[in-house]
């Protein structure tokens, strides 16, 4: 027998690596059991009809495809979506999606299958695994089409599609050999790189690794942020909404009046912000702190719209909005792009988006609502990114100490009463044996009318002064 060829050896130790070697096929069943507990297959009835995807079905599919014929599993999949009553459209349009032939092809082998000759059904056995893969042949092309996914993964952006997958193996595969492309077919399809991916355990999923609630784990934030979330669901039908599918698509809302959410957000470019689904290549998964250099930051409008993600005018709906207010034209030391209420700003040169700047922005973004045609007939809501911070207080209750002469870190606090009323309240005694000394939190408690007794803890007044006007934070 003559000696083995370079590439024969190449591809016999790439299948060897890549591969585990088969058990036997006689082996018993057991072997393919899995113990669970009547618990866990309690949860997993519960559960398993909302984790699947249309392209985890196609991706078995294309799976099995390899293995038979693509004619048996269609006429499977047909007979068994028609024995459930399942429409013939409906049938036809799954079997498109996940790859199989079309409804009228699989009727026509089905009718054979159950009424014909069983030898014609048999016929052109096309399809099955009847010799080397793709990456038998080429495993040096998996190394490389591995490489590339891994590195497309680590990306911050998580835009890597497998059609990107594909078309990079089609490139190395004609560059490998140094043949011209004639047409646009894929030597590898789509399906085939999206089972290489799960072969890799490369997945797109969820973002659990998101820093945004880290060190701000209080109790208060907890409350709010339940509070939120709990507000959105139960609304959820007012809002336009985007399908969670490989191919996301809008949702129109079902309520009559629908509502437009409005995300104010502000973003610093190369602040290292990360998306809300990204791509892992077995448990690794790319953390992005926020660095230093120069940078620019950007305060805007994301629209949960079709017609976002921006908000932002046409001409037409500008030279309206003008017309109305012609203090828009007015020039400002702050930098708005055009048609939009978006503000930029070069950290280090212009100022920073302090309340002043947003409640400005703010103004112009209602000033500019009215004229959006396509938000007519709706309700708007918006989020306000830092409306802590924006709404704030210059001081807050943990500055100032309990009795007179004590740390105090302002003259007076000016606050609004119950009745819309502007009122003052010193926090340095104005006259007696003590003036020019700070009061201290037991003297504003007894001054704004609060009975506490003189042995009472800080704690104490704090919690029972957070809860006056003097001492809550704004709204804008």
């Amino acid at each position: 027998m003559p000696p083995k060829s370079n590439r024969q050896s190449q591809c016999f130790n790439a299948i060897k690596s890549r591969w585990s070697t088969e058990s036997d096929a006689s082996s018993d069943d057991s072997n393919f059991s899995m113990e669970t507990s009547d618990e866990d297959e309690a949860d997993t009835k519960l559960n398993f009809r909302d984790t699947i995807q249309i392209c985890d079905i196609a991706d078995m599919f294309e799976f099995c495809k390899n293995q038979c014929n693509i004619r048996y599993l269609s006429v499977l999949i047909y007979l068994i979506l028609r024995r459930f009553n399942i429409s013939y459209e409906e049938t036809h349009r799954f079997l498109k999606t996940i790859g199989g032939l079309t409804a009228d092809i699989t009727h026509k082998w089905s009718n054979v299958f159950m009424n014909g000759n069983f030898d014609e059904f048999l016929i052109d056995g096309r399809g099955g695994k009847r010799g080397d893969s793709f990456y038998d042949v080429y495993p040096e092309l998996e190394v490389d089409a591995k490489a590339f996914a891994v590195l497309q993964c680590e990306q911050k952006a998580p835009s890597f599609t497998v059609y990107d997958l594909a078309q990079f193996i089609d490139k190395e595969y004609y560059e490998v050999n140094k043949i011209n492309k004639v047409n646009s077919d894929l030597v590898r399809s789509v399906g085939s790189c999206r089972l290489d991916l799960r072969n890799w355990n490369a997945r797109f999923e969820n973002n659990t690794n998101r820093p945004y609630f880290e060190g701000h784990e209080s109790s208060d934030v907890i409350a709010h942020r339940e509070q939120f979330i709990h507000y959105l669901l139960t609304n959820e039908d007012k809002y336009y909404t985007v399908s969670s599918d490989e191919n996301p698509v809008w949702q129109t809302p079902k309520s009559l009046v629908p509502t437009i959410l409005i995300c104010h957000n502000e973003s610093t470019f190369r602040s290292g912000d990360v998306r809300a689904k990204l791509w892992l290549v077995d448990t690794s998964a790319p953390f992005f702190n926020k660095g230093g250099g120069r940078r620019v930051m950007i305060s805007h409008f994301l629209v949960h719209h079709p017609s976002g993600p921006f908000f932002q005018l046409n001409e037409k709906e500008w030279t309206n909005a003008v017309q109305r207010f012609p203090d828009l034209l007015e020039d400002t030391d702050l930098r708005y792009e055009n048609y939009s209420a978006t503000i930029t700003a070069h950290l280090g040169a212009d100022p920073y988006f302090d309340n002043s700047i947003i409640l400005l922005q703010f103004e112009r973004l209602f000033k500019l609502l009215k004229f959006k045609e396509e938000y007519q007939k709706h309700n708007i809501e918006i989020l306000v990114d830092n409306a802590r911070t924006h709404s704030a207080k210059p001081f807050s209750i943990n500055d100032f100490g309990k009795r007179s002469g004590t740390r105090c870190p302002v003259a007076s606090i000016e606050y609004i009463d119950e009745v819309n009323n502007t009122k003052t309240l010193d926090c340095f005694f104005q006259s007696g044996l003590q003036k020019g000394q700070s009061k201290g939190l037991l003297a504003i408690a007894l001054e704004l009318g609060f009975k506490v007794s003189t042995n009472c803890k800080l704690e104490e007044l704090k919690i029972l002064l957070s809860c006056h006007k003097a001492f809550k934070n704004v709204s804008l």
